[in-house]
């Protein structure tokens, strides 16, 4: 999660309205072509590339359409000092991707009639400063202006090394110098003191732990086996390594710099596989995970209060990431041939993950790497390219 990591990775374009496309009924999930031998090909040439020259220690790819999966291999490493590969199974941090299952547990609870989109953040912590001009809304939708704690440039080598508390952590984010980038609701910037923030809401408001909350409300009903809030003293079957190149040698790494997960929580602490997120995925596009109303709002382009799409205020990335609509942790484009795009990039230290979804081609695509780096982030538009190219969809 450190600066420049966790969630600032996202590989987007331009800004749409955004009908979702359901899934099919499971019945119909058992209709999943199979993948054509030169798509299989494609793919699979791409991913060896991207470990063989370095770029990192491990990768799985993963593919669904239709709701069932089609493709999941696994490439390179998961533990280099005891050679141990990646399989299917590997556990991966998944950084940013962790932001759509904070925003689904937020519509969950605003389901429940426990909390409204429009509460301000004073209502949940009175002394937040200026807590009474921010909304739950604009937390969801990174326009609350709140400086994002993971841009404090000591955070990282000390308070981002030691487990804190939730309370100790609002504490801090509340105690920040130069605590807000612009008025509420006026621009947008990609805040993780937003999200973090929204974990504790769901706390203070459910009465449990944000990953307990997780657990019972989504992991445990979609059968997510292998998805948590991590936690680096649990010991984890499979879990996979984070690792950070070594500069100017190509497939020399070294272990990633640590992490307290307390430092990334709703913001960026999960862990899952490829499978799993899969599962998610078309779930909670599928329609099985919230109401219409709340998928629907979820998935809309986000506004300032000027009414102006959020991504006027957005300044444009790296080549790899370029300007979007942000609804509720998803972002919002069209890739090059025009088709919907919903999806989240995510990193944290040692991990990087590509998640993005087709919704009217109802295919879904996901890479986990574990190491430093933007290799998922430039190979995962490369295996959308292959897979459209050579399945005709």
């Amino acid at each position: 999660m450190k600066r420049g990591l966790l969630g600032f990775a996202l590989l987007l374009g331009a800004g749409f309205a955004v009908p979702v496309a359901a899934a099919p009924a499971p019945g119909a999930a058992a209709q999943a072509p199979a993948l054509s031998p030169a798509a299989v090909a494609a793919i699979d040439a791409i991913a060896r590339e991207t470990v063989q020259t370095g770029q990192t220690a491990g990768l799985v790819v993963g593919v669904s359409v239709n709701g069932s999966p089609v493709f999941v291999r696994s490439y390179g490493v998961a533990d280099i000092e005891h050679n141990v590969p990646v399989t299917d199974r590997s556990v991966f941090r998944i950084g940013s991707l962790t932001k759509q299952f904070t925003a689904a547990a937020i519509l969950l609870l605003a389901e429940d009639g426990r909390l409204s989109l429009d509460d301000p953040l004073s209502t949940f912590f009175p002394d937040f400063p200026r807590g009474s001009e921010v909304t739950v809304r604009e937390l969801l939708r990174h326009t609350g202006g709140i400086r994002s704690y993971t841009e404090v440039s000591d955070y990282f080598p000390t308070l981002g090394r030691q487990n804190m508390t939730t309370e100790q952590m609002v504490s801090y984010i509340s105690n920040l110098d130069n605590l807000y980038d612009f008025e509420p609701g006026t621009s947008y910037h990609y805040s993780n003191s937003g999200y973090y923030l929204l974990g504790a809401i769901i706390e203070k408001v459910s009465g449990q732990s944000y990953p307990a909350f997780l657990k019972a409300r989504i992991f445990d009903p979609l059968g997510l086996r292998n998805t948590a809030v991590d936690d680096t003293v649990e010991i984890v079957a499979d879990r996979a390594n984070g690792y950070a190149p070594v500069r100017d040698r190509p497939g020399a790494f070294t272990n990633a710099s640590y992490i307290a997960m307390s430092a990334a929580g709703a913001a960026g602490a999960m862990r899952s596989t490829a499978e799993d997120l899969l599962t998610w995925a078309n779930a909670l596009l599928g329609g099985r995970v919230l109401r219409p109303e709340s998928l629907a709002a979820m998935v809309e382009p986000g506004r300032l209060r000027s009414g102006q799409l959020s991504s006027t205020a957005m300044a444009a990335g790296p080549s790899w990431q370029t300007v979007f609509d942000y609804g509720f942790g998803l972002a919002l484009r069209r890739d090059e041939a025009g088709r919907q795009m919903i999806g989240h990039n995510g990193a944290i230290n040692g991990f990087h993950t590509y998640s993005q979804n087709f919704p009217d081609q109802h295919v879904s695509i996901v890479l986990l790497a574990n190491a430093d780096g933007i290799s998922a982030f430039e190979a995962g538009p490369r295996v959308a390219r292959a897979f459209f190219d050579n399945q005709g969809r």
